[in-house]
């Protein structure tokens, strides 16, 4: 298989529990189906295919105007370092273009986000998670 070969993106397209938490689950990570989808209908999400194999997404959450958030920046392992993710990070970018962008990121991968443009920040603080 060449570099992009069949490998199309969509944007906010229809997307089921179980395509997404394979893609979730091929790096490791484990998320509940209940909640997967309701997650990404309230955000702007990019997709990656092979054919009709969901292979990667990227999805941000934003006021449009002056801030944006970028989470769950994933793509399977074999089909990693072909250039995919860099490619729905720019489509994010792109989409956002004129805000804030923010992520946090896995141990690991601080050089991919080096490479799409990001420089760290070390005025920025998270609780973990939230709960009343």
């Amino acid at each position: 298989m060449s570099k992009n070969e069949n490998i199309t993106y969509k944007k906010n397209n229809p997307i089921t529990a179980g395509e997404l938490i394979s893609v979730f689950s091929s790096v490791g990570w484990n998320k509940q189906s209940k909640n997967i989808v309701p997650a990404f209908q309230n955000s702007y999400y990019v997709t990656a295919y092979n054919d009709n194999d969901l292979i990667g997404f990227a999805r941000a959450i934003s006021d449009g105007y002056y801030y944006t958030n970028i989470f769950d920046v994933i793509v399977k392992p074999a089909y990693q370092k072909r250039g995919i993710g860099k490619e729905m990070m720019r489509m994010l970018r792109e989409k956002f273009k004129g805000t804030y962008l923010f992520l946090t990121y896995t141990k690991g991968n601080m050089e991919f986000y080096k490479k799409c443009g990001f420089e760290n920040n070390d005025k920025s603080m998270w609780i973990h998670i939230y709960r009343s």
